[in-house]
């Protein structure tokens, strides 16, 4: 479109922050926010001029005289990105403010700049243009100016290059990433579109990217590139997943909840397809504190939910169900974790607790001398995080159990996992990334039924509380509010009332299937 007089005047910013969520991540500033950042997590700048010019309220985290001079505000090279709206045509010298806010951009880091374009905007001087701008500016005008900089300040790849005509907006993105080796790059250039493209939304823990994953080959195979859009933590699980072709990277909260659905929405038009698995576990087949099913009661609750979770996240994605979830380790990964293995014995790995309250086995001490006295030549590793080093205590002279915990990442951990012939434990996402693979499982369900969650998996026992009324809850547990807390153990009564004797049973007789 073409500006009109009529339409809405201010927050610019709004109109293009869906677009930038990928470039503004971390530690970011807003230069010449006004009085509405771009998103909360931004560091807000502003001279705060317009308060006197046009009454404007502003209240930014840092005030400066000029916003192309931050020496006494922004540290060189100390942010993740430095984005601004609709400011460079405001300043006279836009060559050297750019050259300070380019100071200001890590290697790696990102200079987001949307401005007004000249095509689309009343010139200087003509009717309806602002007073205070200095420049009309076209993209090229911006390029030019970062050639030169480039010149003296090391290198850049143009990654976004768009004209925002649409609705009501009359503008131009450029998006520049900072390199450490000179020149320039025009990586949109590229870019190319494909013609059938998915994009798959999971923000959660370790077993929920796995469930994830188990979708990812059917879409594949059905020709669709794949995008999965997660978080940090979700990508490191998934980043040598060969079904993925592209990421789209938000931090938690990044884009605040609330906001979400709008986020999505408009992320959604750039897909064939858009697969949102987003509490399509919890909150939907688990109940969560503060939700209405968390009061339904249990006959109700297990009616409503005692779904298989791969089944129902197959259902969504239009997919067929398949025993497609996976990790995949790097070579490298996977060479330690044969290195850790014992040869000619039995190797066993126990994932001590999960990451709520309810997820972890009282009995395991128990479990695991029985284990020493049956199989003399074996290795047990016991893994979790740093708090299980608690669970590991009264081991630490026993050379046949290898104490991990807070010693492997979540990677490393499930390298070894792959290669170990037995894995044991609650509902972990350690259990879940071996559900399909041939060697052997033990686990000890809580909340969920064999329906939700071991259903489909292979070579595994499962175990559930015996005589317990309570299971399966269907419900997360954050705290103890809900969960009925064994006064003995302090576990919960779900894995309270699994005996020792039935666990070390089962990891006999998978042991020996195992290692036949």
């Amino acid at each position: 479109m073409t500006w009109r007089p009529d339409d809405p005047q201010g927050n610019e910013a709004a109109k293009i922050r869906w677009e930038i969520v990928p470039y503004t991540r971390g530690a970011v500033v807003d230069l010449g926010c006004g009085p509405n950042k771009a998103f909360p997590h931004f560091i807000g700048i502003d001279s705060c001029k317009d308060t006197a010019l046009f009454g404007i309220e502003m209240k930014p985290d840092v005030v400066v005289e000029d916003c192309s001079d931050l020496s006494g505000a922004v540290l060189t090279e100390s942010c993740d990105a430095v984005f601004s709206s609709h400011l460079l045509e405001h300043i006279e010298d836009y060559p050297a403010a750019l050259t300070e806010w380019w100071r200001c951009v890590k290697v790696g880091g990102y200079l987001v700049l949307y401005l007004p374009h000249k095509s689309f905007y009343p010139h200087i001087g003509t009717a309806g243009a602002n007073p205070d701008h200095k420049h009309d500016f076209e993209p090229v005008d911006i390029i030019n100016a970062m050639r030169k900089i480039v010149d003296a300040e090391g290198g850049w790849d143009l990654v976004e290059r768009q004209q925002r005509n649409g609705a009501d907006e009359y503008s131009f993105l450029l998006v520049f990433r900072k390199r450490a080796e000179s020149g320039c790059r025009f990586e949109h250039l590229q870019r190319r579109q494909p013609k059938k493209s998915a994009c798959v939304v999971r923000y959660g823990g370790f077993g929920d990217m796995i469930q994830t994953a188990s979708i990812l080959p059917a879409l594949k195979r059905q020709g669709y590139h794949v995008t999965v859009m997660t978080t940090p933590k979700g990508q490191e699980i998934l980043q040598h997943d060969p079904h993925i072709d592209a990421w789209s990277i938000q931090d938690t909260d990044q884009v605040p909840n609330a906001l979400l659905p709008e986020f999505w929405a408009y992320q959604a038009k750039k897909y064939t397809v858009f697969i949102n698995l987003s509490e399509s576990v919890e909150g939907t087949l688990l109940s969560m504190p503060g939700r209405v099913s968390h009061s339904w009661p249990a006959k109700v609750r297990h009616d409503m939910m005692n779904r298989n979770y791969g089944e129902f996240a197959a259902s969504l994605a239009g997919v067929p169900f398949a025993r497609d979830g996976k990790f995949y380790p790097s070579p490298e990964e996977d060479a330690v974790a044969q290195g850790k293995l014992l040869a000619g014995g039995i190797n066993l790995l126990w994932a001590l607790s999960g990451s709520s309250c309810h997820k972890f086995y009282p009995g395991q001490d128990e479990v695991l001398a029985s284990l020493l006295r049956a199989f003399p030549r074996c290795r047990i590793f016991l893994v979790g995080d740093e708090t299980c080093k608690l669970l590991e205590q009264g081991w630490e002279k026993e050379p046949r159990i290898v104490r991990l915990s807070g010693e492997l990442g979540i990677r490393d951990t499930l390298a070894l996992a792959k290669r170990v012939d037995v894995v044991v434990g609650c509902e972990t996402g350690v259990l879940n990334a071996v559900a399909f693979e041939p060697n052997r499982k033990v686990v000890m369900l809580s909340h969920s039924s064999i329906e939700n969650l071991t259903k489909h998996w292979v070579n595994t026992v499962s175990l559930t509380p015996v005589s317990l009324p309570c299971y399966p809850c269907h419900m997360l547990h954050y705290n103890w509010d809900n969960c009925h807390q064994d006064g003995l153990t302090g576990a919960a009564k779900c894995q309270r009332s699994i005996p020792p004797k039935s666990v070390f049973q089962a990891i006999v007789t998978t042991a020996i299937k195992a290692v036949a």
